[in-house]
């Protein structure tokens, strides 16, 4: 019995972690094992199907503290609850129709079939992460409160109903037309979960791309005007640099040197911002084809320019739309120079490279910049949670890699060198 109610606590830890987003901290782990352990090896023998509500809520709780008060990480461990009990079904009913009670399935096969469901929940549930959440993560982690909280409500009621229908069950001893029951019921609520799921999806999807193109429409209108400001100031340097070379011309003629010499100290010299550098920066972003991709890097060098950073920009080609998701993209390429353009404040030099180079198999991001010297491996950068700055929840490089670990055509190099962070974003064409 005891090594029954082991499995049975590890099953469930794997079916309330497995789906979650972020990897929560050690002791969590632990103390929702022992959790369900001590509910499953000294409560259900008193309180038998009815232990299931302290495992829904109890587990509720310790993943929302667990995941940072996160309300799609609770629904996802709920979903994967529910996915167990589904497994469990899959089990259980062709087993029940063959002759081969749950009664017996408890008492003879408990140990076998525990391990035979920890590694079915392993396996489905890692690639209903991988297939299902993880390309969907970036518009998942914008839905709204109440979105989540009607989705949670749902998982909540029909997670409930179940129980109810469980705890009739086992007061008539699992005869098969209730475990058939208990597997419709499971049905429907998995099915209505994947509609709910995908009807928010949809939702969130339409009213983000929306958004986008709202942004980008201001961006790009914000753009034009820039540059338009910026032919403007080359007309009038035009205009004043004819006018410069017909005075520098009459002082040569004169062979007036002394006048010519004060003339360009005083008027030519003295004018060097004359035209900006801005407008050379921005007017390169033109060869991107993608528009979310140029408004972001618009929006990322005007900061980089407001804060008077040293920033050169390598970009001499055109950039044809890269084959991969732009919202991905956008918020990968945003983490990465948000993370450059503060360590490059906070550096000596204050100096920023961006280099976009595109080949025929593949497009490359290189962003670099001066930072004070690393205290910890880079390695330690990238773990969940870490941060070297105040106030900040430390998810930035974390976050890079979970969105491109499912990704085999992307890849993304870290080095420093002489207090030079760089990150090398690299995506094959394929």
């Amino acid at each position: 019995m005891l090594i029954s109610n082991f499995l049975s606590a590890t099953c469930m830890l794997t079916g309330y972690t497995l789906l979650l987003t972020r990897r929560i901290k050690p002791r969590y782990y632990f103390a929702l094992w022992l959790y369900f352990f001590f509910l499953y090896n000294w409560i259900s023998k008193y309180l038998g199907q009815w232990t299931t509500f302290s495992i829904i809520f109890g587990g509720s709780i310790i993943i929302y503290y667990a995941s940072e008060k996160s309300l799609l990480d609770i629904i996802l461990a709920l979903t994967g609850h529910t996915l167990l009990i589904l497994l469990n079904h899959l089990l259980t009913v062709p087993l029940s129709l063959l002759g081969v009670s749950l009664v017996s399935i408890q008492s003879d096969y408990t140990i076998l079939f525990h391990i035979v469901l920890i590694i079915l929940s392993i396996v489905f549930l890692t690639i209903i992460k991988h297939v299902f959440i993880c390309p969907r993560l970036t518009i998942l982690s914008t839905c709204p409160t109440n979105l989540l909280q009607l989705f949670l409500t749902e998982l909540l009621i029909g997670l409930s109903l179940l129980t109810f229908n469980f705890i009739y069950g086992e007061s008539v001893g699992y005869p098969t037309e209730v475990l058939s029951m208990n597997g419709f019921i499971i049905t429907i609520l998995t099915l209505s979960a994947v509609l709910i799921f995908y009807g928010m999806y949809d939702i969130l999807m339409k009213n983000h791309e929306l958004s986008l193109q709202q942004a980008q429409a201001e961006i790009m209108q914000d753009y034009t005007n820039r540059m338009e400001s910026f032919y403007e100031e080359i007309r009038e340097f035009r205009h004043d640099y004819r006018n410069i070379l017909v005075t520098m011309q009459d002082y040569i003629d004169n062979g007036d040197v002394e006048d010519l010499q004060k003339y360009f100290h005083d008027k030519i010299l003295s004018d060097t911002d004359i035209l900006s550098d801005d407008g050379f920066f921005l007017g390169k972003l033109h060869l991107i084809e993608d528009h979310a991709v140029k408004s972001l890097l618009y929006t990322k060098l005007i900061t980089i320019l407001n804060h008077k950073l040293s920033l050169t920009l390598e970009l001499t080609e055109h950039i044809p739309v890269i084959p991969l998701d732009n919202l991905l993209l956008c918020r990968v390429l945003g983490i990465l120079l948000d993370n450059a353009i503060e360590a490059s404040m906070a550096s000596e030099s204050k100096m920023l490279h961006l280099a976009i180079v595109c080949t025929d198999t593949a497009t490359t991001f290189v962003i670099a910049n001066s930072t004070l010297p690393l205290a910890v491996p880079i390695s330690q950068l990238s773990t969940q949670g870490f941060t070297t700055k105040e106030n900040h929840s430390g998810l930035g490089l974390a976050t890079v890699h979970k969105l491109l670990d499912p990704l085999p055509h992307v890849s993304l190099f870290t080095e420093c060198q002489d207090n030079v962070f760089r990150q090398t974003l690299e995506i094959q064409k394929g």
